[in-house]
C-alpha cells in the first residue's frame, strides 16, 4: 500500500469534545455524539481498499480508550506538537519515514462526507502535490500531500496559520501559492461544530434516509433521533 489515510481523533471525554454544542446538549451528550461521529467515520473509511488507516489520537495516554472504540485493525500514533500545525507536520513526517507515497489527513467532524471525496483525493495525488477539501466554515475537512514534494510543502503550509478561524483555508492557499506547488480542490463540505450545524446534520441525515434508504452514519443518526425525541435539538 502506498497511501496512508490519517484520522485526527480526540478521546471523547465530556467537556473536551464538541464543547460548542453545549448547552444545546449536555457535555455527556456531546461526548456521545463525538463518539458516534468517530466510530461511524472510521467504519466508513475501513471500506476503502489499498490504504493504511491510521488514527492520530490525543491526548497521548488515551490510546487504549480510543482503540476500544475503533478496533485493533488500524494503526495508532499519538498527536505530537503544541498546536495543530505542529501535529500535522509530525504526522506527515511520520508518513514519509514509514515509506508511504501519499498521505490523506481528515478530521472526525464530518460523518456524512461522501467516501468518493476520499477516493478522488487519493487519485488526485497522482498528478497534484496538494489536495484540499474546503469546509463551509473557512477551514478544510481534508488535506492530501504527495510525499515526493513534502520537502517543499511541509512545514511551510502549516506554519503561522490562525487555526480554528475562518481564515485557515485562505492562509493555506496563500502558502501553497508562495511555494509554487500544484493544487486540486475537492467540493466543499460541512463540519459539525455549532448548534446550527447539528440541526442541519439531522435534517441532512433524515433526507438521506428518505432518499436512499440507508446512511453511512448509523450511530450518529440513531443518537440524533433520540435527541429529537427528547426535544433536545429544538428547545434551544
Amino acid at each position: 500500500m502506498d497511501t496512508c489515510l490519517i484520522v485526527f481523533a480526540k478521546n471523547p471525554v465530556p467537556n473536551h469534545v464538541k464543547t460548542r454544542l453545549i448547552p444545546m446538549i449536555t457535555a455527556e451528550q456531546a461526548a456521545s455524539l463525538y463518539t458516534a461521529f468517530l466510530t461511524d467515520w472510521c467504519a466508513t473509511l475501513k471500506t476503502i481498499s489499498d490504504v493504511e488507516l491510521v488514527i492520530a489520537y490525543t491526548p497521548p495516554e488515551s490510546q487504549s480508550e480510543i482503540k476500544k472504540l475503533i478496533g485493533d485493525d488500524v494503526t495508532y500514533i499519538p498527536q505530537t506538537g503544541k498546536d495543530l500545525g505542529e501535529r500535522l507536520t509530525y504526522a506527515t513526517e511520520w508518513v514519509a519515514e514509514t515509506g508511504y507515497e501519499k498521505v490523506i489527513i481528515v478530521g472526525s467532524d464530518s460523518p456524512t462526507l461522501p467516501i468518493s471525496f476520499i477516493s478522488d483525493a487519493i487519485k488526485g495525488l497522482d498528478t497534484r502535490d496538494v489536495i484540499i477539501g474546503p469546509s463551509m466554515d473557512g477551514g478544510y475537512y481534508l488535506i492530501g500531500l504527495s510525499v515526493n514534494t513534502l520537502f517543499k510543502t511541509v512545514p511551510s503550509i502549516f506554519n503561522g496559520i490562525t487555526w480554528s478561524t475562518a481564515q485557515v483555508l485562505q492562509q493555506t492557499i496563500d502558502r501553497i501559492q508562495n511555494i509554487n506547488v500544484s493544487l486540486k480542490l475537492l467540493p466543499p463540505w460541512y463540519d459539525v461544530d455549532t448548534p446550527q450545524d447539528l440541526v442541519f446534520l439531522h435534517t441532512h441525515l433524515t433526507s438521506i434516509r428518505y432518499a436512499e434508504g440507508t446512511s453511512q452514519a448509523i450511530r450518529t443518526e440513531q443518537l440524533l433521533a433520540k435527541l429529537v425525541k427528547e426535544d433536545t435539538l429544538w428547545e434551544n
